[in-house]
């Protein structure tokens, strides 16, 4: 394997592993009673965030399984 090969690997599992985690971050800001503004800009950046990651890796999935 060469070293963009590994690169590249390491991006897909820290991809998929930061669903979950972009998910806990959302459940969060959404439970959260009475948010500041900071807390309101993060829950939006975080639902974009479970939005986009998604969309990616189930991109990259369909282009790595062609």
């Amino acid at each position: 394997m060469d070293y963009e090969n590994i690169i590249d690997i390491f991006r897909r599992i820290g991809d998929i592993v930061a669903i979950p985690f972009f998910g806990l971050l959302v459940l969060y800001f959404y439970k959260k009673q009475n948010k500041t503004f900071i807390e309101k800009l993060l829950f939006l950046f975080a639902i974009f965030g479970l939005l986009f990651d998604i969309i990616f890796s189930i991109s990259a999935a369909q282009s790595y399984f062609k």
